[in-house]
């Protein structure tokens, strides 16, 4: 079965969405960012100079989730295991509806997402996303698009386990 996934770039208006996501016990076992109210949001999200694009996915034409993406540079964390040639960007994502959790949308989102990405930037050749090494599901989803484990690192925000993916 083909699902329909679009993707919309964050604005003011998905604030009392990404907040209300951003507070789901589910999101919050493993993104807790401390971002809890519209406040603390708008904040985080929507700071000037802000280069990390955000957006809210739709599946079947239903806000289900967020995904954000940044470019992995000199000055980022995980430079030591960018490509070495060409971009590389890395990519968060969090189901935000419940009930649309567990049912294998996260690589087709992924895959869609990453779609549009190549589309947008040809030098793409590789993709990195961090998972909590303890969110069983999202590393198997994860690992089902390609994604391969590189290394545990610890964070600000926690042990993560990298993953990389290769575009050709």
């Amino acid at each position: 079965m083909t699902v329909t996934i679009s993707f919309e770039r964050l604005t003011e208006a998905h604030l009392p969405l990404l907040t209300r996501w951003l507070q789901a016990p589910h999101v919050r076992v493993f993104w807790d960012d401390g971002e809890r109210d519209e406040g603390a949001v708008r904040a985080h999200y929507f700071e000037p100079g802000r280069d990390v694009p955000g957006f809210v996915f739709r599946v079947e034409g239903r806000e289900a989730g967020f995904i954000q993406r940044e470019r992995i540079t000199p000055d980022n964390e995980f430079w030591p295991w960018a490509a070495p040639e060409g971009e590389t960007w890395g990519v968060d994502l969090l189901i935000g509806e419940p009930d649309l959790t567990g049912r294998g949308l996260g690589p087709t989102v992924i895959r869609a997402f990453l779609d549009a990405l190549r589309a947008e930037r040809p030098a793409l050749r590789r993709v990195l996303i961090d998972p909590d090494p303890d969110n069983v599901r999202a590393v198997r989803a994860y690992a089902r698009v390609g994604f391969a484990p590189l290394t545990r690192l610890a964070t600000p925000w926690g042990e993560v386990l990298l993953m990389g993916l290769d575009v050709p």
